[in-house]
Order: structure tokens, then C-alpha cells, then sequence
């Protein structure tokens, strides 16, 4: 019997992906349960698993093929002629019809050509609509790669001149390669960073976003650490790993920050998942800590070194970056000292967190040095009103400055 093998829906998000490897050759004869190829998909890069078993007769997407639609055939199991006919007509049938592209043609507007203003135009036939520009507009539209039909001209009869071109330009700068030199390069986006750009653009422009900002003094927060790791020289504590329990803390505090926007409705999480960006080549994935409120900071430090290794791999599976209920973005390590982070949908808030910096103070009437972080809590104000936001970012501050609830909840920990 014959077995399509389709490209899976690995994540939500998932629409298209690209067989970066192929495991098996044609002729391999595979059981349910075998690895068939490895899947770039648009967060990692996973393995995909026979279902049934059989001879491996026809693959039919090749190492690195972009766009592969999620839910189309990349290989037959026991197939036949007749199968892969079906297959390339199929294909040949979602091939766009070639007479129905935009064809620009260039035809003398009937006038004489030695007049000045003919050299000025040219008439354009794009789908039987006549555009009307000049010589040079065409000359650089096909460069670039310009469509002219997006663009309105203000010569006479309409024609396109060079000062809509520039204009146009302007207004677009990433669809003109007028600024391109010859030792500049255009790189084709990875799937990671295919998928960055239209969410955080779609985010950007339908999250209504608002802003909080706090500092917080960290010098408790710093001696902490150095405790814990003089105490257990087997596990290094990171500031980012008290910071993560600080959040999730807070966030097990204030359940009304506790929710997302989604369809119209308001979802309300029972648990705190804390995700952590990490910063990849392709671009930024945010790995999950659940249930990170009741985790004591051994498990999360741990749990947090191993998802960046498998991140930094793209061996992460779905359920370990799927969800989440708010996110942390610390780029501190970097020398960044304030930042603003776009929110992670479908959560409502992200906290950006910057370096520590020292600043004067006072403490019990004596001017003394002091580690400041400021912190920027994101918000989605379609579900998160101003006090609500406010509150969490202020127990979040109480808990990095007076971090005792950080020991005393973290059962994995002595207490001193």
C-alpha cells in the first residue's frame, strides 16, 4: 500500500519548512518509528519519525527546497509511476500561470521621437493598464525591481518622473538597492528569521504596547549569589536565573497579570511559565521554564543551561517554546543598561532587564555605592490595565532588593 510521507506541522506557527537533511535513501526499507529526515522549521530543527513501514520509492523534495507547505508529500513509502505523475501534476497545477505576470513593454508613444518630451516618456502596457514613464524610471524600476503600478506619477497624463521615483524611494528604502555597493551581499532569511519579522511586526502594530520602568538596588541580590555558590560549588548560579524566580514569583503574586489576549476573549493561566529569550545566529528563540514559581533555583539553573544548549542545537521540541505566560529579556551581559522589549504573543508582558550599574545613594542617613538594574516591564494594554502592570513590576523590585523570598521558596536550598 502506498504511504505519503507529508512535511509535518511541528509548532503552531508552523505554515512551511525545509528538509535540511534527508536520513534514508531511495530503496531504504524503514519501519514505523525511524527517523526519515531532519525538519528546519520556523524555531528549530527536529526529526521526523516514520508512521508506517515500507520501501522508500520517491523523495521528492530536495535537501534544502525553501517553502515546503506544511501538510504536502515529501516522500513515498511503496509508491508507484503512477503515484509520482500524481504528484508532479499536482505541482505543475499550483505553478502561477506565467501570461497572467506583469509584463512591462517598452513602445514608442507614437510621437516623434526627436522631440525632448518623448525622451521623456515611454509608454508601459502591465496588464493591459498603460503606465506612462520616462526612460530613466524604467531604466532604474528594472534594476530595482520596482513595481511602477505602486507608484503614482505627477507629469503630464500621469506620467512617472524621476522626482515620484525618488520620492517613492524614500518612503521605501528596503525595496531600492541604491544604496548597495558592489561588495554588499543579499542573504535569503532563515526560517527563524522569516518568522521574527512577522510577528514582531505584527505584534508591533496590533499590540497596543505601553511601557513601566524601575530601578532596583541588586546589592542583597548579588550577595545572595555569591552564598548560594559558596555553598553548592557544583551549580553556578546566575543573576539571570534569580531574576527568572524573582518574575515568577512575582507573577504567582499579581494573577490578574496573569493572562492573554486571544480571539476576543481574555485567557486566565493556572500555572507561571517563564520564558527566556536567547539569542541565536538565525535570530531569538524563548525557551520555557513551567511552573517556575514552585522550582526551586538549583532545578531552574539547571533546567535553564540545558534548554540554551538544545536551543543553540535547534533540537528544542514545541512543548519547550510553545506558551508561556511572560517573558524575560536580560541583555546585561551585553553592556546594556535600559532597554524596551516587544512582547512575546500570545503573552501579555515581557520584562527587559539591563546591566548593573553603579550609582550613589542613601542608606540609613550615609551616602554609600550602589548596584542599580533598570527593568522595563512591556505590557499589552488590551489586557493589562496601567495598576495592574505597575503592581507586578513593584513586587518584582521588592523581591531582586530584599531577596529572602528567593531563598525561602527555593526548596532546594539551605536556609541560612
Amino acid at each position: 500500500m502506498t504511504v505519503k510521507i507529508l512535511m509535518p506541522a511541528l509548532s503552531p506557527t508552523m505554515t512551511e519548512g525545509i528538509v535540511s537533511k534527508w536520513l534514508v535513501k531511495i530503496g531504504d526499507y524503514v519501519k514505523a518509528g525511524d527517523i526519515l529526515a531532519e525538519i528546519e522549521t520556523d524555531k528549530a530543527t527536529m526529526e521526523v519519525e516514520a508512521v508506517d513501514e515500507g520501501t522508500v520509492t520517491h523523495i521528492l523534495v530536495q535537501e534544502g527546497e525553501n517553502s515546503i507547505q506544511v501538510n504536502s508529500p515529501i516522500a513515498i513509502l511503496d509508491g508507484s509511476d503512477e503515484d509520482i505523475e500524481e504528484y508532479k501534476n499536482k505541482k505543475e497545477k499550483k505553478k502561477p500561470n506565467i501570461s497572467n505576470k506583469k509584463e512591462l513593454n517598452i513602445i514608442n508613444d507614437g510621437l516623434d521621437t526627436s522631440s525632448s518630451q518623448v525622451k521623456e516618456e515611454v509608454n508601459i502596457n502591465s496588464d493591459s493598464k498603460k503606465i506612462l514613464a520616462s526612460p530613466y524610471v524604467i531604466s532604474v524600476s528594472r534594476k530595482k525591481n520596482i513595481d511602477l503600478t505602486k507608484l503614482k506619477g505627477s507629469g503630464p497624463r500621469g506620467r512617472i518622473i524621476k522626482k515620484d521615483l525618488e520620492k517613492f524611494e524614500l518612503a521605501f528604502p528596503e525595496i531600492s538597492n541604491s544604496t548597495l555597493s558592489d561588495n554588499n551581499i543579499i542573504i535569503e532569511p532563515s526560517s527563524i528569521r522569516k518568522i521574527i519579522a512577522l510577528r514582531t511586526t505584527q505584534t508591533k502594530q496590533n499590540v497596543p504596547h505601553f511601557y513601566l520602568k524601575i530601578e532596583s538596588q541588586v546589592d542583597k541580590l548579588f550577595e545572595l549569589r555569591k552564598i548560594i555558590n559558596q555553598q553548592d560549588k557544583k551549580n553556578n548560579i546566575s543573576i539571570n536565573d534569580l531574576l527568572v524566580k524573582a518574575l515568577a514569583i512575582a507573577q504567582s503574586k499579581n494573577p490578574l497579570s496573569n493572562v492573554s489576549w486571544s480571539n476576543e476573549k481574555i485567557i486566565k493561566y493556572n500555572t507561571v511559565d517563564v520564558s527566556i529569550a536567547v539569542a541565536l545566529e538565525e535570530g531569538l528563540i524563548t525557551p520555557i521554564v513551567k511552573n517556575a514559581d514552585k522550582k526551586g533555583l538549583i532545578e531552574i539553573s539547571r533546567e535553564i543551561k540545558e534548554l540554551v544548549v538544545k536551543a543553540k542545537k535547534g533540537k528544542l521540541n514545541p512543548s519547550e517554546y510553545n506558551g508561556g505566560t511572560i517573558s524575560i529579556s536580560n541583555l546585561g551581559m551585553f553592556g546594556i543598561t535600559e532597554f524596551s522589549a516587544i512582547i512575546n504573543p500570545p503573552q501579555a508582558s515581557i520584562l527587559a532587564v539591563g546591566k548593573a550599574s553603579k550609582k550613589l545613594g542613601k542608606l540609613n542617613d550615609e551616602i554609600i555605592e550602589m548596584s542599580i538594574i533598570k527593568s522595563t516591564l512591556s505590557a499589552d494594554h488590551r489586557v493589562l490595565d496601567g495598576a495592574v502592570a505597575a503592581k507586578l513590576l513593584k513586587d518584582f523590585n521588592e523581591i531582586v532588593e530584599n531577596p529572602f523570598d528567593l531563598w525561602l521558596q527555593s526548596k532546594d536550598m539551605e536556609i541560612i
